[in-house]
């Protein structure tokens, strides 16, 4: 009887296990939501090999300075726009978390601390396997959320910018966007 207990709670327990590593490991979109919001059409970054699907209703639009932005999306309406933007540190060892540290640390230089900057920390979302950090901030009526992650090595942060406009209903277009990333 001891035997069959035993066994019974190691069952359970790596049934467990397996369950929670499984919906850990769940990509949050599906291929049929890719294929639903975006075109067939891939653009590549700028100064990276990255590249993106487009969504659909959204175009690309040329920076004209590559050194600031490597790839720019707008929505057709242009209310609202994505950039992706390298994150570049002097650090020899740049890992995600750092490299999230440092996008906040620049946006605040940016913007300017005096000017009811407040950063909203988001919790981490794992998308095509990855881990994603997002933190969100609004400066008048201008709404940001930033979403720092890495893709071969180099990380990124792409932001979703809105003036005027409630953004949070773009979250899922931002979060598909890098789900697409190849």
């Amino acid at each position: 009887m001891k035997k069959f207990k035993l066994q019974y709670i190691i069952g359970v327990f790596l049934f467990v296990t397996a369950l929670f590593f499984t919906a850990c490991s769940a990509n949050k979109y599906s291929q049929s939501d890719l294929n639903k919001f975006f075109t067939n059409s891939r653009v590549k970054a700028k100064t990276s090999s990255v590249s993106f699907r487009v969504p659909k209703g959204w175009h690309t639009v040329d920076a004209n300075n590559k050194e600031f932005i490597d790839l720019w999306f707008v929505r057709d309406d242009m209310k609202v726009s994505l950039s992706l933007l390298p994150i570049v540190s002097n650090t020899i060892e740049l890992s995600l978390e750092k490299s999230y540290e440092t996008s906040i640390e620049m946006n605040k230089i940016k913007y300017g601390v005096n000017n009811n900057f407040k950063i909203i920390r988001e919790k981490p979302e794992i998308l095509s396997g990855k881990k994603i950090l997002f933190y969100n901030f609004k400066i008048d009526n201008k709404r940001f959320r930033v979403a720092v992650f890495e893709f071969n090595r180099k990380f990124y942060e792409l932001t979703l910018y809105a003036n005027n406009v409630n953004i949070k209903r773009e979250y899922f277009i931002q979060e598909l966007v890098i789900s697409s990333a190849k």
